[in-house]
Order: structure tokens, then sequence, then C-alpha cells
């Protein structure tokens, strides 16, 4: 039991969200957090579904997405590990979109009104909450201004973000001391299918996209589509902008 909870405390402190808190204010948290284990591609709650929680990923990955009119999916974000999602519920009576778990995921679960409570005894905790709502509501903003895009824009932006989370140092910029050109191999961290639903398109005008920014030297891909080499940032960034 108490490797348990030093390991709740770690998960805890390891969060954006409650990285501010103190020993004591941790330890409340923890209080009411409730572990969750789900394998890869279950859901955990679906658009509609009574909102009576939010959770914290510790470790695998997972989709938020909501479920179109016409019966498609568009994914909203990817959650990661230390990422705090579906704050929502915390305000609404439903959940407004659903989830899937990507990998293997361990969680914790924070019911509503434990959390509603909590936040009247710790202002700290409440102040923290705001800012990773507004941080995602800059988030939906900046996916509602993708969406208005020709897919080669949405497309070069996420190549873009991902060289920025994965090559150091930053993409485009030579390494420090004048030494050799910084990486350009980024890996697609999950499938086309997947990548096509997160850009707000269907797979077929994905391929098709790729295959332009080949065509243009703008890129490079291994067999299997997993690794992509960016040959020129200068195509990239100007694709973004159109």
């Amino acid at each position: 039991m108490t490797d348990r909870r030093a390991q709740t405390l770690l998960d805890l402190r390891a969060a954006r969200l409650f990285d501010r808190l103190d020993d004591q204010q941790l330890a409340g948290i923890a209080a009411i957090a409730r572990l969750v284990l789900l394998p890869a591609e279950r859901t955990l709650f679906l658009q509609g579904d009574p909102a009576a929680a939010f959770y914290l990923l510790a470790e695998g990955r997972l989709k938020v997405f909501k479920l179109l009119r016409d019966g498609r999916t568009a994914t909203i974000r990817h959650v990661e590990a230390g990422q705090t999602f579906a704050e929502a519920a915390l305000f609404h009576e439903e959940y407004p979109s659903s989830t899937e778990t990507m990998s293997d995921c361990r969680l914790y679960r924070f019911d509503t009104q434990e959390v509603l409570r909590l936040l009247l005894a710790e202002p700290q905790v409440a102040v923290n909450l705001l800012a990773a709502m507004a941080h995602l509501l800059g988030l939906l903003n900046r996916r509602v201004e993708e969406l208005l895009l020709p897919v080669p824009a949405r497309l070069a932006r996420y190549l873009l973000t991902l060289a920025d989370a994965q090559l150091e140092p930053p993409a485009g910029r030579p390494a420090a001391g004048g030494g050799p050109a910084s990486p350009r191999v980024v890996k697609l961290p999950t499938s086309k299918r997947e990548l096509a639903a997160r850009l707000g398109t269907v797979p077929e005008t994905l391929s098709r996209t790729f295959d332009r920014l080949k065509r243009a030297q703008v890129i490079r891909m291994s067999g299997d589509h997993q690794l992509i080499e960016i040959l020129s940032f200068e195509k990239l960034h100007r694709l973004a902008q159109e």
C-alpha cells in the first residue's frame, strides 16, 4: 500500500496541473485519486455519457475525439503522460467528446464532486485547473483554425510541431558551436488513419498529400511510412502558411 501511495504521489507531482502544490496539498489530491488500468483500444467514456470524473494520464497514450453528424470521427487531441483531460466534467453534465486508449494506459480518476469540494478548500488547485482549461481552450481554438486550412498546410504544421518535439536542437537551426546540421528525421507516433482523423481528413487524401510533399522534395519517407526525413524546413514553413 505504501509503495502504491508513493507511486501515486510521484505521478501527481509529474502532472502540470499539480506541480505547484506543496506536499500537504498533493496528499489531499492523492486521497481522492483512483487508479485505472486500461489496455490499448479501449474506451474510457463516450460523447454524451454522464460526466462523472476527470482524469490524469500517468502512463501510455490516448486520444480525445468527437463523433460527427456524418458518422466520421475527428480527433481533438492526443493526450500524453502527465496531462489531464476531461476537465469539463467539473462544469457539464455530459462529456462533450469520447476517448480511446492508443496503448496500454495507467490513469487516475478524480470524481467531480470530490474535486469540487477540494477546490473550495485549496485555491491553488483551482487556479491550476483554470490555467489547464485555458490552455485547452487555446488548443481547441488552434484546432478550429487549422481545420479551415488546406490539408497540405495542416500536415505541414503537424510535421513542424512533431519536429519541434522530437528534434534537438530545434528544427531548422544549426547545431550549437557550428557543428553538423540538426537532425531531420521524425517518427510518426500514430497510424496514418489516426493521423488523418487528427488532421480532419480521410486516409486517401492524406496519402495524396504525402505524395505531393515527396514530389516537391519537401520530405522523404521510409518504406513503412513511419520515419519522415524533412528535406526542406523552408518549404515546409511556406506550406504551413498557405
